[in-house]
């Protein structure tokens, strides 16, 4: 079993003593009562070999290969999915439109992405395009809703840097009101320092403990092709708003149209884990000296999404450099070194 970190919320292997992202020590607990996402249930088992089966849709053979858990129609583009209870048919299947639908103005985008800054001029004109090549990338779009609880301890660092505040103006304020031309002025400012120095030593001291709650909503990406995790969007966001019905008609001829070997259930765990990451980071911003960090995610039926990713592979010198060209935001989603 994992062993959550109680300060930021991470996963740690169940041996581990040091919290790998914080460093804080681990409480030997394992994820039960923590509030972090249970573990990924037992997924149906993908075919080993090739499957022949029929469009729920319109009535077309499919042949889904080996570990294949969602399959898309070549005729009528529907897709199904191997669930818990069989293949069924997806209810929510949409795509976003590529803007980008040739090599030269996605290798454009490149150029200006690798050309940026004084120390990467001419890097693009410099390297060897060694592949590049366009895919409609599936991804499950899964809806979390998370709630947040944590302790965080206040009052001591902003008593301590209030009263220094004021101790500094009273201190400026005696000397620009003259001391002894105006005693009565510079007198008044000896309350206000002793009240900054109480403040600091008091607030040093008397830190309080206050609980917080932080609830968000996500439509969150999750890759539906494990050979492709390692492009899995973190900080990048699609732009959800421009997705439509999934229509094979508006794409590229010629570009695959991938099926994908990752499940709504795996999905789904997926989608909540990656949450509560985000949940995690979320307190530290807002918060310093966060503790009993917890969060509870909860993940609806999602959709599969189409994505039209444009795939190139540089070469420099001894060096290859992937990018990842989001062919309807036209933007690079991603590079790997």
């Amino acid at each position: 079993m994992a062993i959550y970190c109680s300060s930021c919320g991470a996963s740690n292997p169940d041996d581990g003593r040091f919290c790998y992202k914080c460093g804080k020590p681990l409480e030997a607990h394992s994820s039960a009562g923590t509030g972090a996402p249970a573990p990924p249930p037992a997924a149906p088992s993908a075919p080993s070999g090739p499957v022949d089966l029929k469009c729920t849709s319109c009535g077309a053979p499919l042949h889904p290969m080996g570990g294949e858990m969602v399959v898309t129609c070549e005729y009528c583009g529907s897709s199904i999915a191997l669930s818990g209870q069989g293949w069924k048919m997806i209810q929510t299947h949409t795509m976003l439109v590529p803007k980008v639908t040739e090599e030269a103005q996605a290798l454009e985008i490149c150029r200006a992405w690798m050309d940026q800054g004084l120390l990467h001029r001419h890097l693009y004109e410099e390297s060897k395009l060694v592949e590049g090549k366009l895919s409609i990338v599936p991804y499950w779009i899964i809806p979390v809703s998370a709630v947040t609880n944590y302790v965080y301890e206040s009052g001591g660092a902003e008593a301590a840097q209030i009263g220094g505040t004021l101790a500094a103006a009273a201190l400026v304020g005696a000397a620009l009101g003259g001391g002894g031309r105006r005693g009565g002025m510079g007198m008044a400012f000896v309350p206000i320092m002793g009240m900054g120095a109480m403040g600091a030593g008091m607030g040093a001291g008397q830190s309080a403990r206050r609980a917080a709650e932080l609830a968000g909503q996500y439509n969150f990406p999750v890759i539906a092709v494990r050979g492709l995790q390692s492009y899995q969007p973190r900080d990048y966001q699609f732009d959800l708003m421009a997705r439509e019905p999934f229509d094979k008609r508006r794409l590229p001829s010629g570009a695959p149209i991938l099926n994908g070997d990752v499940g709504e259930d795996a999905a789904q765990y997926t989608a909540k884990n990656y949450v509560t990451e985000v949940q995690a980071q979320k307190a530290h911003k807002q918060h310093s000296m966060v503790q009993q960090l917890t969060t509870k995610a909860d993940a609806s039926e999602g959709e599969l999404l189409h994505v039209p990713i444009w795939y190139f592979t540089f070469q420099h010198k001894k060096e290859q450099t992937i990018l990842l060209v989001d062919g309807q935001k036209m933007a690079i989603m991603n590079s790997v070194t």
